[in-house]
C-alpha cells in the first residue's frame, strides 16, 4: 500500500478477486478520501493557514490583541479533537483494507457459493422444512411413547410389587392416576389452557384463515406434549391422534417462526396455510407411522378445498416421519426390524368367503348407528354440563375437582381385581388392540399355551367371553365419552378404535360360534375369523365418527396386511352413509359446541342445494352509513350497534349505492379527531389568544413595569411577548386554570412545584377511548406528554369550561363528513353477491376465499348481507329438510333507518382475523352482522318476482 504524500491522493489498491475488488475499491476510497482531509488539517495546522490568530493589531509601541483567549482556547480543542477522530477513521479504514487483502476468497469458494445459492433457489425450502418438522415430530413421539411406557410400568410395578393386600392394592391402583390427571389439569390449566381438548376443531377453523389467538404458540407447545404424556400415562381411556396434529402444527408454525431460512412460510399467509395442511398429514402420518393415510386425513377432514400442489408436500412429509418413528423405535426400542403398529397374519389364499360381505356389510351399519349415537351422547352431555347453571358455577369453583372425581371413577373401574377384569383392565392400549386382533377363535376349544395365555384376560370365572367384549365395549363406549370432557389434551381416535375392534370382535365370535365349521361353498370351506371383524368394526366405527375414509387406509397401515381391503372398504361405506343422515362428525359437533367460524359441509344429493339463493336467507335490515352522514348520526349507529366490525358506505339513503365498506375502529377513530382532546385544546388555545390579543390592544402593560411572581402568576393578562425581555426570569410551571386559587399559599408553593413536575414526567398517557353510551369523552382521553401539550407562555395548559366544552361538541358532532376528503380507510371493493347466486356456489366462495360476509347488491345498491352466521343456518335447515319461512316473506312496510335488529344478538364475536382475498379485495375482520333498510320499491319490486 502506498502512502500518502501532502500532494497528491493515493492510488487504488486493486485485488485479483473479481468479487472482492469492488469492496476493495470502496474502502480504498474512503481511505483515500479520509486521509487526504486529515493530511489538509495537518497542513493547515503546520502553515498556520488554517488558524485565526488572537486578533494581534500592532500599534505604535507594544501592540493589543483583541480577541478573548477563552474563545481561542475552545475552538483549538475543537480543532484538536476533530483531528483526532480523522486519524481514527484512517486506522478503521487502514485495518480493513488489511483484513480484506489477507482474507481473499479462492476461485473455488466463489464457485461453491454460487452453486449452493443456484440449488437453494431451484429446489425451494419446502422440502428441507418439511424434513426437519418430520424429524422433529419423529423424536417428540419417541419422548412420548417413553413417558408414557415408563408411566405405565410404574403404576403396574405398585400394583404389583408393594403389597398382596388387595385394599393396599387398590389404593396404589387409584391414587397415582387421580394425582396424575389433577396435576395435568392445573399445569395445562395455568400455562395454556388452549392446549386442552383434542385441537383438530381448531386446526380445521385455522385453515378456513381464521386466527385463533394462543393456539400455535410454544407454551401451548409444552403443555400439549406434557399434558398428553401424562393423560395416557395415567390409564384413561383416551386417544393421541387430535394432538398429534395439533403438536406438528405448532412445531411447522414456530420453526417458519423463528428461523431465518424458513420465515417467508411465515410471512406468506397462502403458503403458511398450505403448510399447515401438509404438516396435519405428518401428524398423524407420525402417530400411527401411517403416511398414505396421513394424506387422506389431511385432504378429508382437515381442509375443505385441498390444493393439488400440496399433495407431494404431504406425501413427503407423511414419509419422513413415519420412517423416522420406526427407525427409532428400531435404534432405540429394541425392534428387530420395521413392522406394523399392530402387525396381524391373515392367510392370503382364502380370506374370507363372498357371502360373508353381508356380515360386513351389516357390521358397517350397526357401527354407523353407534357412531351417531355417540357423537348425539357426546354433544348433549357436554350441552348438560354447560347448561346446568347450578353444576357449572359449581366446577367453575372447584376447576380440579371434577377431572380428579372423573379419574378415580374410571380407575376404580379398571382396577383389575375388580371390574377390570372384565374389561381387560391389566392390559395397556396396545396389547388390548393386539389380543382383538389375533387371528384364532377364542371360543375355540383347542387352544395352545399362547392362544390360552391371550384369552385368559378376556374372561373370568364369572362371564364368557361375549360378557367381556359386551362390558369392554360399552365401558369404553360411555367412559370415552365421559373423559374428553376433562380439561386435559386428549384424542378420539383410539378410543373409536376401541370400541369399533370390541363390538367386531363380539360379532366375529358370535359368527363363529353360529358357524364353527365355516362357511360352506361347493366343496371348499371357508372359516370364520373373528379378527377380521374386529378391524372392520374398527374401520367402520372410527369413519363413521370422523366421517372420512381415510380411517381405512390406516388400519391397513397399522395391521400390516390388505387381505380384507373389500370388506373394509363396504363397511366403510355402509357406516358413513348411515350416520351422515343422523348426525355429523364428531369434529363437527366439537365446532358447533365451541361456536368456532366454520362452515359445515353440503350434502350436494340434496335438491334443495340447488334451488336455494342468497336472497331466501340473507339479511335484509342492513345497518349503513353514508356519505354527507353527521358525526351525531355516525355516534348514534356506532353506540347501537356495537357487535358490528364494520359497516357500509352508501351513496345515499335514497339510491343506497355500495361505495365501500370502513372498520369500526376507524370510524370511531374518526369521531377521535373529530371532537378529542387535542383538537379542543387547540381551539381553546386559539380562543385565547385571540381574547389576549383584544385585551393587549385594549391596554398595553409597561415595558419595565416589575411585578411579583405570586401576582404575575394569578393575573392572566400579564403575558408578555418574545421581543419584550423582563428584567424577571419566569419559573417554568405547568397547570391548569383550576389550580389557580392553590398558588396563593407561599408557604407550599415549592413543594407543589415540586410534586406538579414528577407529575408531568411520570405521568403515562392512556389508549384514546370513545365514549359512545355518554355522548362525552372527557374522562376517556390521553393525558398529553409535556413535548405534545399545547402550551401558553408560561406553560400554561388552557382548557374550555364544561358548558362551553358540551357546547362545542354539539357544533362539531351536528358537521357532515366528507370520507373522500377524510383520512378513514375505506375498502373501496368489498366481496358482494347477487340476489339469485345458489347456496352451492355461495358456500364455495366463502370456503375458498375465507370470506366471512359479503354484500348482496342490485345493480349496484345494496339490499342485503350474508354472513357465516346466515350460511350456516341455511345449510342446517336444508340438512334438517326445514324450509325457512322467514325468507319467503317480505316486509309490508318501511323499517326504520336505524331500527333495533333481533339479529344484533346472535353475532359471532369469535372470529378474530381476516383472510386477505385474491384479486386486491380487502375483506374487513370478523363475522359481521350488517344489516341495511330496504325502500318500499324494493319490496314491492322483490313481492312481484316472488
Amino acid at each position: 500500500m502506498k502512502r500518502h504524500s501532502n500532494n497528491e491522493d493515493s492510488e487504488p489498491i486493486v485485488s485479483s478477486s473479481r468479487q472482492a475488488a469492488p469492496i476493495i475499491q470502496s474502502v480504498n476510497d474512503e481511505y483515500s478520501n479520509g486521509s487526504a482531509m486529515r493530511q489538509e488539517q495537518e497542513q493547515c495546522e503546520i502553515t498556520g493557514e488554517d488558524q485565526e490568530d488572537l486578533g494581534y493589531t500592532q500599534t505604535l509601541m507594544y501592540g493589543r490583541y483583541s480577541r478573548d483567549l477563552q474563545q481561542f482556547a475552545g475552538d483549538e480543542a475543537r480543532r484538536l479533537r476533530k483531528l483526532a477522530k480523522l486519524r481514527k477513521q484512517e486506522d478503521k479504514l487502514r485495518s480493513k483494507l488489511l483484513e480484506l487483502e489477507n482474507n481473499e476468497p479462492s476461485r473455488l469458494q466463489n464457485i461453491s457459493s454460487c452453486v449452493a445459492q443456484l440449488v437453494g433457489d431451484r429446489l425451494g425450502k419446502d422440502w428441507i422444512f418439511l424434513s426437519i418438522c418430520g424429524i422433529i415430530m419423529a423424536l417428540i413421539s419417541f419422548g412420548m411413547d417413553e413417558g408414557i411406557r415408563l408411566l405405565f410400568a410404574f403404576r403396574f410395578w405398585l400394583y404389583e410389587d408393594i403389597s398382596a393386600n388387595p385394599y393396599v392394592r387398590y389404593f396404589v391402583w387409584v391414587m397415582p392416576s387421580v394425582c396424575i390427571i389433577v396435576f395435568t389439569a392445573f399445569f395445562v390449566h395455568h400455562l395454556a389452557p388452549q392446549a386442552a381438548g383434542c385441537g383438530i376443531p381448531e386446526i380445521k377453523t385455522i385453515l378456513r384463515g381464521v386466527t385463533l389467538k394462543n393456539y400455535l404458540t410454544f407454551k401451548t407447545l409444552v403443555a400439549k406434549v406434557f399434558g398428553l404424556t401424562f393423560t395416557l400415562g395415567s390409564g384413561m381411556p383416551l386417544g393421541k391422534e387430535g394432538p398429534y396434529v395439533h403438536i406438528a402444527s405448532i412445531v411447522a408454525n414456530l420453526l417458519s417462526k423463528w428461523s431465518a431460512p424458513f420465515r417467508s412460510i411465515y410471512q406468506n399467509e397462502s403458503r403458511n396455510t398450505e403448510m399447515l395442511a401438509a404438516v396435519c398429514a405428518l401428524g398423524l402420518g407420525t402417530c400411527f407411522a401411517s403416511p398414505i393415510g396421513g394424506v387422506l386425513f389431511s385432504i378429508e377432514v382437515t381442509t375443505t378445498y385441498f390444493a393439488v400442489r400440496n399433495y407431494w408436500r404431504g406425501f413427503f412429509g407423511c414419509v419422513v416421519g413415519a420412517m423416522s418413528v420406526r427407525l427409532i423405535a428400531v435404534w432405540f426400542q429394541g425392534a428387530k426390524t420395521v413392522h406394523a403398529v399392530y402387525p396381524t397374519h391373515f392367510a392370503t389364499e382364502f380370506p374370507f368367503d363372498s357371502r360373508e360381505l353381508v356380515f360386513f356389510a351389516l357390521t358397517g351399519a350397526l357401527c354407523g348407528l353407534l357412531a351417531a349415537f355417540f357423537v348425539w351422547i357426546h354433544r348433549h352431555y357436554v350441552l348438560f354440563v354447560r347448561s346446568n347453571k347450578t353444576l357449572n358455577k359449581f366446577l367453575q369453583k372447584n376447576r380440579y375437582l371434577y377431572p380428579g372425581i372423573l379419574a378415580l371413577i374410571i380407575s376404580t373401574l379398571t382396577f383389575p381385581l375388580g371390574t377390570g377384569q372384565f374389561i381387560g383392565g391389566d392390559l395397556e392400549t396396545e396389547k388390548q388392540l393386539s389380543h382383538l386382533y389375533s387371528n384364532f377363535t377364542w371360543t375355540s376349544s383347542d387352544l395352545n399355551v399362547e392362544q390360552s395365555e391371550i384369552v385368559s384376560h378376556w374372561t373370568t370365572k364369572y362371564t364368557s367371553v361375549f360378557g367381556n367384549l359386551i362390558c369392554y365395549t360399552l365401558f369404553h363406549f360411555f367412559f370415552s365419552i365421559i373423559g374428553s370432557t376433562m380439561a386435559v389434551p386428549h384424542g378420539m381416535f383410539i378410543p373409536a378404535l376401541k370400541v369399533g375392534s370390541g363390538f367386531g370382535r363380539l360379532v366375529g365370535e358370535f359368527v363363529a360360534w353360529t358357524f364353527p365349521l365355516g362357511v360352506r361353498y361347493g366343496d371348499c370351506t371357508s372359516p370364520i375369523l373373528p379378527a377380521a371383524y374386529a378391524i372392520v368394526g374398527a374401520a367402520a366405527f372410527a369413519g363413521s365418527v370422523t366421517r372420512s375414509i381415510f380411517v381405512a387406509v390406516v388400519i391397513f397401515e397399522i395391521t400390516g396386511q390388505i387381505v380384507f381391503v373389500v370388506p373394509v372398504l363396504v363397511a366403510v361405506l355402509v357406516a358413513n352413509s348411515v350416520a351422515s343422515f343422523l348426525q355429523p362428525s364428531m369434529y363437527d359437533s366439537v365446532i358447533q359446541i365451541k361456536k368456532l367460524p366454520y362452515l359445515p359441509d353440503l350434502l350436494y344429493t340434496n335438491s334443495g342445494t340447488y334451488k336455494k339463493c342468497v336472497e331466501d336467507f340473507m339479511v335484509r335490515d342492513v345497518k349503513y352509513i353514508w356519505q354527507g352522514i353527521s358525526y351525531q348520526k355516525l355516534k348514534e349507529v356506532l353506540r347501537k350497534n356495537r357487535k358490528l366490525r364494520s359497516l357500509p358506505l352508501v351513496e345515499s339513503p335514497e339510491n343506497q349505492i355500495l361505495l365501500g365498506s370502513v372498520q369500526r375502529q376507524e370510524l370511531v377513530k374518526l369521531i377521535e379527531e373529530q371532537i378529542g382532546r387535542e383538537k379542543r385544546m387547540e381551539m381553546a388555545v386559539r380562543w385565547r389568544q385571540e381574547e389576549l390579543k383584544e385585551q393587549e390592544a385594549s391596554r398595553r402593560p409597561s415595558r419595565f413595569e416589575v411585578v411579583p411572581a405570586q401576582e404575575a402568576l394569578s393575573r392572566s393578562q400579564d403575558i408578555l411577548s418574545s421581543e419584550h425581555k423582563s428584567i424577571l426570569k419566569k419559573s417554568s410551571l405547568s397547570l391548569k386554570e383550576q389550580s389557580n386559587d392553590s398558588l396563593n399559599d407561599s408557604d407550599g408553593n415549592g413543594e407543589w412545584r415540586l410534586r406538579s413536575a414528577f407529575q408531568n414526567v411520570f405521568k403515562k398517557p392512556s389508549d384514546p377511548q370513545l365514549d359512545l353510551e355518554s355522548g362525552s369523552n372527557e374522562d376517556l382521553q390521553p393525558t398529553m406528554s409535556a413535548s405534545k401539550r399545547v402550551q401558553l407562555c408560561g406553560d400554561r395548559v388552557v382548557d374550555m369550561s364544561p358548558e362551553g366544552k358540551k357546547q362545542w361538541e354539539v357544533d362539531q358532532l351536528a358537521r357532515p363528513i366528507d370520507f373522500r376528503a377524510s383520512t378513514c380507510c375505506i375498502d373501496p371493493s368489498p366481496f358482494q353477491l347477487v340476489e339469485r347466486t345458489s347456496l352451492l356456489r355461495v358456500h364455495s366462495m366463502f370456503s375458498m376465499m375465507g370470506v366471512n360476509h359479503a354484500y348482496v347488491t342490485r345493480v349496484g345498491r345494496l339490499v342485503g348481507v350474508v354472513s357465516l352466521k346466515e350460511l350456516r343456518q341455511a345449510i342446517e335447515d336444508i340438512t334438517s329438510h326445514r324450509v325457512d319461512e322467514s325468507a319467503q316473506k317480505q316486509p309490508s312496510d318501511v323499517k326504520p333507518l336505524l331500527a333495533a335488529s333481533s339479529s344484533d344478538d346472535g353475532v359471532n364475536s369469535t372470529i378474530t382475523s381476516v383472510n386477505s382475498m385474491s384479486c386486491g379485495l380487502i375483506v374487513a375482520q370478523g363475522n359481521q352482522d350488517a344489516h341495511t333498510n330496504v325502500s318500499i320499491d324494493q319490496a314491492e319490486e322483490h313481492l312481484k318476482a316472488k
